[in-house]
C-alpha cells in the first residue's frame, strides 16, 4: 500500500492533472498523432505508451483489450467501480467525452504491452502452480480459466494480465477479497479471492508480473 507521503504527493499530482484535463474537451490529437487527452491528462499516471512508473499503484494499460478499457472507464464514469483507488479515476474521467474515452482506449490497446520481469523466482513458481491449478481444495478455478494461458484475457470481461505491476494486482486482489471491489461479471473475481491468502496473493502478483 502507498505510504502517507506517496499518498500527499499522489493527491498533488491528481489535483493539477485534474485541471488540466477539464480542458481537454475534444478528440484531438498532437502533432505526432497522440491523442490529446493522453498528453494532457493519462501520462501522468500511465505513461505516454501505457506503460507506469513503477511504484504500482496505477496499472499498465499498454496491450489491454479495447472492449475492456471501454468498460472500465464506462464503470469509473457512473461510479460502478468504487474501490479505494477509484476517486481519483473519477475525476480523471468525469470532464471526458464519449469520443474522447474511445479515442484512449483506442490508442492504448493499441500499444506494445509491458515485457516481462522476474523478481522473485520462487514466488514466480508459486504463482505459476496457483494460476493453472486453482486451489481445488477450496474450490477455486485455476486463474487460466479466465484470463488464458499466455495471460492475454478474454474481453470484455476478463482482462489482459500478462505484464501488470505488482503492487497494482495485489491491491486490486485484496479488494476483490474484502469486497471493497465489485466485479460487474457474476461476482467472479470476489469468489475466488476469497480463498486466497496474502501469500498466495503476492505469489500470483509475481507470476503475473512476470510474463
Amino acid at each position: 500500500m502507498a505510504s502517507a507521503a506517496y499518498g500527499s504527493t499522489l493527491a498533488e499530482t491528481v489535483s493539477t492533472v485534474s485541471a488540466v484535463s477539464v480542458t481537454a474537451a475534444t478528440a484531438s490529437v498532437t502533432a505526432s498523432g497522440i491523442p490529446t487527452v493522453v498528453q494532457s491528462t493519462c501520462m501522468a499516471c500511465h505513461g505516454m505508451q501505457g506503460i507506469a512508473a513503477d511504484g504500482g499503484m496505477f496499472p499498465n494499460l499498454a496491450g489491454q483489450w479495447r472492449p475492456y478499457l471501454l468498460r472500465q472507464l464506462d464503470h469509473f464514469k457512473t461510479h460502478t467501480r468504487s474501490d479505494p483507488q477509484s476517486p481519483i479515476m473519477w475525476g480523471m474521467v468525469a470532464p471526458l467525452t464519449a469520443a474522447q474515452i474511445q479515442q484512449v482506449a483506442d490508442y492504448f490497446s493499441a500499444q506494445k504491452p509491458a515485457s516481462g520481469h522476474v523478481y522473485d523466482p520462487k514466488l514466480v513458481a508459486e504463482g505459476k502452480k496457483l494460476y493453472f491449478g486453482g486451489l481445488p481444495d477450496k474450490h477455486m478455478p485455476a486463474c487460466m480459466a479466465c484470463h488464458g494461458a499466455t495471460l492475454a484475457g478474454l474481453p470484455p470481461y476478463f482482462p489482459r494480465l500478462a505484464g501488470q505491476k505488482r503492487t497494482y494486482v495485489i491491491n486490486q486482489l485484496t479488494y476483490f477479497k474484502s469486497g471493497q471491489r465489485v466485479a460487474t461479471h457474476k461476482g467472479i473475481m470476489q469468489y475466488v479471492a476469497s480463498r486466497l491468502n496474502s501469500t498466495q496473493i503476492t505469489a500470483l502478483a509475481a507470476y503475473i508480473r512476470s510474463r
